[in-house]
């Protein structure tokens, strides 16, 4: 399933991604913006199952939105902030992957202690 998964997931984030495309905003980071939204679709369809790990994907697709948000504004702020805001993607990022690994580690401590 998981390799199916994975397969699927290369037309699926084509597909995406050329709707993103055609959005002003998303066109800069179009190809990452289908991340996010599978993630936030994971959490709606997870929400009755398994609530904290819907909650931890949501909270993880909500700093993964802004991540990008911030790497879709850099080229339009460096004139006003000549730092730009590119390296906020990098740290939101790493911030956003160790929370996704927290919310798999607690998953697993609670699926174990269920056992």
């Amino acid at each position: 399933m998981a390799a199916l998964g994975a397969l699927a997931f290369v037309p699926y984030a084509m597909l995406v991604g050329q709707v993103f495309d055609a959005l002003p905003f998303f066109t800069v980071s179009a190809g990452y913006w289908p991340v996010p939204l599978l993630i936030a679709i994971y959490a709606v369809l997870l929400r009755d199952r398994v609530p904290q790990v819907a909650q931890g994907l949501a909270l993880g697709a909500a700093i993964l939105v802004l991540s990008l948000t911030f790497r879709s504004v850099d080229a339009a702020l460096c004139l006003v902030i000549p730092l730009g805001t590119h390296f906020m993607w990098h740290i939101l990022n790493a911030l956003m992957l160790g929370w996704m690994i927290e919310v798999y580690r607690r998953h697993l401590r609670e699926y174990s202690a269920d056992d």
